[in-house]
């Protein structure tokens, strides 16, 4: 399995629900009030995430990753393709009808090639790389939801990400969020629009 968007830095729930607010008052979602109230998560964490509901975003805490009956860990990641098939699939109603923003002030994945020492075991463990969007901190990230989980949305790699790792998460613009959540939502699978700078993480 592919691992991809394999830990987070997520927005505690107060300062997203202060982000919504600057938002709904007309400020741009790149522009929203930021805190740096920095807090590592990975799967099955319980995460604040922005879910529409009567037409206004709010605040719901969930859990990353769906849980399924064919393997023990949740399933974390989403690939857009599969969603929008054609064929009946576990996302198929999720997507159609319960879409979600995951944001996060940055995100990390493992190179594809790029390998180093463990320090415990001293076996090659994968460089991390650090992704972030120049000039803000806010990474909006497309999502879905059911039953108090969530998943983040992947796609194919823009050429940001393509030498670092053969997926990526379907990272948002600022007025891209409103077509996630209401609009034609099939158009966001290519990501060529977005620009990542990454940074590899200290081993």
């Amino acid at each position: 399995m592919i691992s991809i968007c394999a830990h987070l830095i997520f927005i505690p729930q107060d300062e997203l629900e202060e982000i919504l607010v600057d938002i709904r008052n007309n400020l741009s979602a790149e522009k929203a009030g930021m805190a740096a109230s920095y807090q590592d998560a990975y799967p099955r964490a319980n995460i604040p995430v922005a879910v529409p509901n009567a037409g206004r975003l709010e605040v719901q805490v969930m859990q990353w990753g769906y849980p399924v009956t064919w393997q023990k860990d949740v399933v974390f990641n989403t690939k857009m393709e599969t969603a929008l098939s054609s064929r009946p699939n576990m996302w198929s109603d999720s997507i159609q009808n319960r879409r979600c923003l995951v944001p996060s002030y940055g995100f990390f994945e493992p190179h594809q090639r790029e390998t180093h020492p463990s320090p415990k075991t001293g076996k090659p463990i994968k460089d991390q790389y650090f992704f972030r969007i120049p000039g803000t901190d806010l990474v909006w990230m497309a999502g879905i939801y059911g039953d108090g989980h969530f998943a983040i949305m992947t796609t194919i790699p823009n050429r940001c990400m393509a030498p670092i790792h053969p997926r990526m998460p379907v990272v948002l613009r600022p007025d891209e969020l409103d077509t996630w959540l209401y609009g034609n939502y099939e158009t966001l699978a290519d990501r060529e629009v977005i620009w990542l700078e990454s940074a590899k993480v200290a081993a």
